[in-house]
């Protein structure tokens, strides 16, 4: 069976008079591994006002697999492309795994990150 990982990844404009969600939303669909994405992975994309999210549920997230290694590629190409000046940067991106043991938990952020992702546990009666 292997273990399962839940998997986000968010890309945002900090600044939109500096970087315009446009600007973002073509890098986006120029740069990320898009059609494993939502082919081979079932992983879901949704767009806001300023931000693109992938979401992978219940899927073997492995650092060795391809696509793994593609979006990680593509989060350094996300830097050095559009985050901009380290004063006042214009974009960033978050990425949260959360697999199925409690602590398992794991977060990738580029620099000056608004901490937008994040985890929340419940328990619950089923």
């Amino acid at each position: 069976m292997g273990y399962c990982s839940d998997v986000s990844v968010l890309f945002y404009t900090r600044n939109i008079d500096a970087l315009p969600f446009g600007t973002l939303k073509f890098w986006f669909d120029e740069n990320y591994p898009r059609k494993d994405a939502t082919e081979y992975w079932g992983a879901e994309i949704e767009t806001g006002h300023h931000w693109v999210m992938v979401t992978y549920k219940d899927v073997k997230w492995y650092e060795d697999f391809d696509h793994v290694k593609a979006v990680r590629a593509c989060l350094d190409s996300f830097v050095e492309c559009l985050e901009g000046d380290i004063d006042s940067p214009n974009a960033a991106y978050e990425m949260v795994e959360v697999g199925e043991q409690v602590d398992d938990i794991r977060e990738t952020r580029s620099d000056y990150c608004d901490y937008l992702l994040g985890v929340r546990r419940e328990i619950v009666m089923e």
